[in-house]
């Protein structure tokens, strides 16, 4: 059985009309949205960028735009503005520009449609922005193959024969250079022959060129390493020729005198050149003999070991104590017996080894009771103490001695500092205030003076003294130094003035001056016990 259609039968469902109309809509709605998702879809995926050209020609819209030859983008529109041309174009956004991107216009061929490229390439830093625009500073075009065809017409037809030049620039350039070289083939023939010579020199010294081209550039490369020392040094001769320049009169004064000093020398000269002569005949002899071998290894022997002497007597001065501190030492005395044995040893030819054990075996009793690593003694057996004044601190500054004066073994009684008081003989010692009651030897009471004697047995303080006592400041470390201050008043005045007080202590009122008391009683007869004890 068999069934025939007739498509004029079939017929649409019937559909109400508010189903149609709502259909309809649905299918404008879903058009429009997929049209405003595809325009955001492009505004987020891409950049819009506008650039100025001085020409656009052959460029249209839809055409390429690349980055090192890949498509990343289209043209979307060109416009007149002006004498320049606009043209707005996007690219997709996950490809990097630089924000300092130029926009050049590419001709693969001749009829090709020509392509929008950006360059250079992304290496980093800030990228385009999207809506950026691009100034026609920044933009180029390629040059029109008629611009080009006419620019070289142009240039043919000027070098070209004209009516002015029958032959053309071209051909009187020709013309002259085959004048310059008429008959001056033999000459041209030996400098091509010397110019291959000489590089036929050079390849065979290509090995020495290399090496002097390898030595400047280490020599540079060195000099490039020390550029401070380089500045410095010109720094110093910049400074030299200055002091020179500046004392270019005392130079040339100095050459005079040394000109003046020859011409008084010369007849000093005149009149001795014999003497001088047998002198310097001498020198040469006494040179001689030291050149010899045996005087030679003596004077090379001294330069080294003499300076090492010298450097060990002056680490065993000290100064400060006025002696030398040094401990004597033989040298291989720690172990006496293996010291002689081994020597006996060394110098035994035939038998040394039984030579060593028959030493070993009868002078070891005796060597092994003498072996030691140092002298129990040393060079200064007896040394005392000994201070430079400058590094006396004084707990108080009253027994400070006065300018001209200087300690004794007792501390406020001063002796006059002279050349000629080392051994503290003379006449004139004074105290500091507030010694009453002091004891001294009558060998010290016969030294001082009488208004120090009576400060002692009571009396009132002495006066200050203004002594014109004044030793001859000598070397820093010398024991009569002036003035003679502690460490702390090296740059103060004299005489120096007491200490501050320490951290959180008050001070206090300062003591009155006690008032001068009765003039002492005549001194009498002595009494009979008195004269007894004496």
């Amino acid at each position: 059985m068999s069934t025939i259609f007739d498509i004029r039968n079939i017929r649409l469902p019937k559909m109400s009309r508010a189903a149609v109309i709502i259909g309809s809509l649905v299918v404008v709605l879903g058009l429009v949205a997929v049209f405003v998702g595809w325009q955001l879809y492009q505004k987020l995926t891409n950049n819009t960028v506008v650039a100025y050209f001085p020409a656009a020609n052959a460029l249209y819209p839809g055409d390429k735009v690349q980055i090192m030859g890949l498509q990343v983008g289209k043209i979307d529109s060109i416009e007149p503005a002006g004498d320049k041309m606009k043209v707005t174009f996007h690219y997709q956004n996950k490809y990097k520009v630089p924000a300092n991107a130029q926009a050049v216009i590419l001709n693969p061929t001749l009829v090709a449609s020509r392509t929008l490229q950006l360059e250079p390439p992304y290496r980093g830093g800030p990228v385009l922005a999207n809506n950026t625009v691009i100034p026609i500073e920044r933009t180029r075009v390629p040059v029109e193959w008629d611009e080009l065809r006419n620019s070289i017409t142009n240039i043919i037809s000027k070098l070209g024969p004209s009516d002015q030049q029958p032959k053309g620039p071209f051909g009187e350039v020709i013309e002259s250079f085959a004048n310059g070289l008429a008959g001056k083939g033999k000459q041209i023939n030996t400098t091509l022959d010397s110019l291959s010579a000489a590089l036929t020199a050079l390849n065979e010294g290509r090995g020495d060129f290399f090496a002097v081209v390898r030595s400047l550039a280490l020599f540079v490369n060195a000099l490039h390493q020390d550029d401070k020392q380089f500045v410095a040094l010109n720094e110093n001769l910049a400074d030299f020729t200055t002091r020179l320049t500046r004392s270019d009169r005392d130079l040339a004064n100095a050459l005079q005198q040394f000109d003046s000093l020859l011409t008084t020398i010369r007849p000093f000269l005149d009149k001795n050149r014999e003497v001088l002569a047998h002198d310097v005949n001498n020198l040469a002899d006494v040179t001689n003999t030291l050149l010899q071998p045996e005087p030679l290894n003596g004077v090379e022997t001294a330069l080294h070991v003499l300076p090492t002497a010298a450097s060990n007597v002056n680490q065993i001065y000290h100064p400060a104590h006025g002696s030398v501190v040094a401990v004597p030492e033989i040298t291989s005395f720690a172990n006496p017996m293996q010291f002689i044995c081994s020597s006996i040893q060394a110098g035994s030819r035939l038998g040394y080894q039984e030579s060593a054990e028959l030493c070993a075996q009868y002078l070891a009793p005796v060597l092994d009771a003498i072996k030691f690593n140092y002298f129990p003694f040393g060079l200064n057996a007896f040394n005392t103490a000994e201070v430079l004044p400058k590094h006396v601190a004084y707990s108080e500054p009253r027994l400070q001695p006065p300018n001209g004066y200087k300690d004794t073994t007792v501390p406020g009684i001063w002796v006059p500092d002279t050349p000629l008081s080392h051994r503290n003989t003379q006449q004139g010692w004074i105290v500091a205030p507030g010694m009453q009651g002091q004891q001294v030897g009558p060998i010290t009471a016969g030294l001082m003076t009488p208004e120090s004697l009576a400060e002692l047995m009571g009396g009132p303080d002495i006066e200050p003294v203004q002594s014109t006592l004044q030793t001859p400041p000598g070397p820093p470390n010398a024991y009569d130094e002036y003035p003679v201050l502690p460490p702390i008043g090296l740059q103060a005045q004299v005489p120096i003035p007491p200490p501050p007080p320490a951290p959180g202590v008050v001070p206090g009122p300062v003591a009155p001056t006690p008032a001068p008391g009765p003039a002492p009683a005549p001194v009498g007869a002595p009494l009979p016990a008195e004269a007894g004890g004496q």
